[in-house]
């Protein structure tokens, strides 16, 4: 394929992807990272899920205990059936509990309600992670997008001059055959790099969930400042384990209360004898004779409030261990940014202004050149990828740091 076929091929590509983004979303616009949470967040049905499960349980919580049924019947005593007439009754019976178990169910709805505000501070947090991968990703793609371009026209650079050099017969036809081949191994990566924009462009609109087409605002950047945090009081892990031991607690109290009498009263309303009305009342208490299966309840809650801090501790050990990961990787990571940034940078910047001239002049072959220009790419290449990382890195310490 010739290299005008090539070029052709590759604008026609670019267009249709274009023109079929346009066509879908309409529009679009560019935004920063906290705009786009903050469209993810109005958008994501987990989180709304999450918001209907926490008024549920206040509901429960406000609906106050459930009342034992009430018993409505008639009865008839002492009568036969040789025109006896005897006593019938009209009854109602209700049950009723003593307010400490009353106060017991609405203490454990409440804390129900308290676990699922946990939870879906953590799926906000959850979500707030998955924005922030993919609002890097694509800063990444556009980036590297832009290097591919930026690659493109240096070795355009190099092909002008090399053709220049054949036609005046300073050189033979391999340096230009060269440039042609670099040439073209730099459009196909571009063509890539195009299509892996797109692709992270999709992912990031699929978690804003709308019909707006957003792209990332800004570029890739760092700093050094986050290592000093390490806090996890206010970890929204932690917090959900919390709040599941201290529903728990309030378990055990429920099963306690069971052990509690009920207060038992009743009514009637009586004819006897053709005399009528007649009224009767009782009042007593319900009171639990068999308590062994009451007391395997309570030891089963007690146990669970156990198992819950035994989970607690444990996480709080994953948390440690995987923060300190993190934060490992993470300044090795910077020690490379700043290596690369210090002491490579530099010199690649000088490399890539002074090569093409030496090699216009004639004072390196076109190997040199193409070796150093190659180094030069390599390590522009090496840069981003680091900082990409570093990123990457940084909003998943944040993540579990509860951030």
């Amino acid at each position: 394929m010739s290299l005008r076929k090539f070029n052709t091929r590759l604008l026609l590509i670019m267009g249709l992807v274009c023109a079929v983004t346009i066509s879908i979303n309409g529009q679009s616009k560019s935004i920063g990272l906290d705009e786009a949470i903050s469209i993810a967040s109005n958008n994501y049905a987990g989180l709304e899920r999450d918001r209907l499960i926490v008024k549920q349980q206040n509901k429960l919580a406000d609906s106050g205990p459930l009342k034992q049924p009430t018993q409505l019947y008639l009865s008839s005593e002492e009568f036969g059936a040789n025109d006896q007439s005897g006593v019938h009754s009209i009854n109602i019976l209700q049950n009723f509990y003593v307010p400490r178990v009353g106060k017991a169910q609405k203490d454990y709805y409440k804390k129900g309600a308290a676990v699922a505000e946990r939870e879906l501070a953590l799926t906000n947090q959850w979500l707030k992670l998955q924005v922030e991968q993919a609002f890097y990703q694509l800063l990444y793609a556009k980036q590297e997008k832009q290097l591919v371009s930026d690659n493109i026209v240096i070795y355009n650079n190099f092909l002008s001059v090399a053709t220049s050099q054949l036609e005046s017969g300073e050189t033979g036809r391999i340096p230009q055959m060269a440039a042609r081949s670099r040439l073209g191994q730099a459009q196909l990566e571009q063509e890539h790099s195009v299509e892996k924009y797109q692709i992270a462009l999709t992912l990031f609109n699929q978690w804003l969930q709308s019909d707006i087409t957003y792209m990332a605002k800004g570029e890739l950047e760092y700093e050094s400042s986050f290592l000093l945090d390490s806090t996890l009081l206010n970890n929204p892990h932690l917090q959900v384990f919390e709040a599941q031991r201290e529903l728990a607690l309030t378990k055990v109290e429920t099963e306690k209360v069971q052990l509690l009498p009920q207060i038992n009263s009743g009514f009637k309303l009586q004819t006897m004898s053709g005399n009528f009305p007649l009224f009767g009342y009782q009042l007593g208490v319900n009171v639990p004779l068999f308590k062994k299966a009451y007391q395997g309840r309570i030891q089963a809650a007690e146990l669970g409030v156990k198992v819950r801090e035994a989970e607690l501790y444990n996480q709080e050990q994953e948390l440690e261990r995987t923060i300190s990961e993190f934060r490992y990787r993470l300044e090795h990571q910077l020690h490379i940014l700043e290596y690369i940034k210090q002491n490579l940078t530099p010199i690649v910047i000088d490399q890539s202004e002074v090569n093409l001239i030496a090699y216009e002049e004639g004072e390196i072959g076109y190997l040199e050149y193409l070796d150093g220009l190659e180094q030069v790419i390599k390590v522009k290449q090496q840069y981003l990828e680091a900082l990409y990382k570093f990123n990457v890195l940084r909003i998943e310490l944040n993540y579990w740091l509860g951030k």
